[in-house]
């Protein structure tokens, strides 16, 4: 069994990940959340490909994995930094909670951490984070896959 210690993808591009996790593939999706009016009055929300975004729009990303090693993994940490253009809102439904960081090297609760700002040290909050990070439980066998995924806005 391979042992990775950390995986980290980019933006929505895989960056150079470490030799032993060569077979893994990494592929990221970013949806827009559209919400339709029925006849009841009801409101439905779905997820749709966001092909264009508007300030304030609510956006899911979602990073998946694939073990294509052949052989289980362990201890994998999948990595994302939210794009300087977003505001982090939170884990998306069905989603655990990942680790934030604030600085891209810390990782934390939210509610962990702290920012310095004009005023001094304050606790930091959503619109802080910089990035987020799974770490995946137990081995990923040969041919297994999962997904995490987190909340966003546009500035």
């Amino acid at each position: 069994m391979k042992t990775i210690h950390s995986i980290l993808f980019c933006g929505l591009v895989a960056a150079a990940l470490p030799a032993a996790a060569a077979g893994v593939r990494v592929t990221n999706s970013v949806f827009v959340q559209e919400k339709t009016s029925a006849a009841d009055g009801t409101t439905h929300v779905a997820l749709v490909p966001a092909r264009r975004v508007t300030p304030g729009d609510r956006l899911v990303y979602r990073v998946a994995y694939r073990n294509e090693v052949g052989q289980p993994i362990s201890g994998m940490i999948v990595s994302n930094p939210v794009p300087a253009h977003l505001v982090y809102r939170g884990p998306a439904d069905g989603s655990p909670a990942p680790e934030v960081s604030v600085d891209g090297k810390t990782f934390a609760p939210l509610g962990q951490l702290e920012v310095r700002d004009t005023h001094g040290v304050r606790r930091a909050l959503a619109q802080d984070v910089k990035a987020v990070r799974w770490r995946v439980a137990g081995a990923v066998p040969a041919g297994g896959s999962g997904e995490y995924s987190y909340e966003a806005a546009l500035r």
